[in-house]
């Protein structure tokens, strides 16, 4: 059954011969600011690799969040059955950008020579190292803020742990097939695999509002520190 909300809008199928031979390039300004798309307006801003990994993170989690909303607003048409794939794989990249712009931060807070793209796309590694580093932040600066960081990372580490529960391949919402050429385990059954919609919509915002707690506290810190060196060379 096809389902409406999908169906592609009506197009003239006179212009296919000539878009064949020529397509116009979508990287160019619509006349209409508000239909213009500027891929470069929050990242040119962010400053920093690490930000611009934030900003990336807040791009899927808020597009996970939105979708999720429209199917609990009305999902007669099912249209969840087909948004759960875009809607999970926009969390798991939301949380893997997230827990690299962490670790890089916490690196640098903690003086460690360690790069942004460490760590690979396996979620667990990257909590993992996540909760070591937040461990000796924590240590080092004993105080109600650093503990709420734990107690934060161990929400993350739960939500990632739940998820691999079920699979330790993260390319079940990207693809029906595993990397061992088998079917994902929703494909390898003849029961039914569902997801709770609500109550992934609730986790969702702790997630992401954990990551987000704990990205900006080693990055003030490091403001914080800046500032402190701007005045001392002010000084002399």
């Amino acid at each position: 059954m096809e389902l409406k909300n999908i169906e592609f809008e009506d197009f003239d199928t006179s212009r296919i011969p000539s878009m064949g031979k020529k397509l116009d390039s979508i990287f160019q300004y619509n006349a209409d600011i508000n239909k213009t798309s500027y891929l470069n307006w929050r990242t040119r801003f962010a400053h920093t690799s690490r930000r611009q990994f934030v900003v990336m993170g807040k791009a899927f989690f808020s597009t996970a969040y939105n979708l999720l909303q429209q199917c609990l607003i009305d999902n007669s048409d099912k249209k969840a059955d087909l948004w759960i794939f875009p809607i999970m794989f926009n969390i798991i990249h939301g949380i893997e950008v997230y827990l690299k712009a962490i670790n890089a931060a916490l690196s640098v807070v903690l003086k460690k020579n360690r790069g942004i793209s460490e760590g690979g796309h396996d979620l667990k590694v990257l909590c993992g190292t996540a909760q070591n580093l937040i461990i000796e932040y924590k240590t080092a600066n004993k105080n109600t803020t650093t503990s709420q960081m734990f107690e934060g990372i161990k929400v993350v580490e739960k939500f990632i742990s739940n998820i691999y529960e079920k699979t330790d391949d993260m390319t079940f919402a990207r693809y029906p097939l595993a990397k061992n050429k088998q079917g994902h385990f929703y494909i390898e059954t003849f029961d039914n695999e569902v997801i709770d919609l609500e109550l992934l919509r609730k986790q969702l915002v702790y997630v992401f509002k954990m990551l987000d707690f704990i990205y900006e506290m080693p990055e003030l810190d490091l403001e914080i520190q800046a500032e402190s060196m701007a005045e001392m060379m002010d000084y002399y």
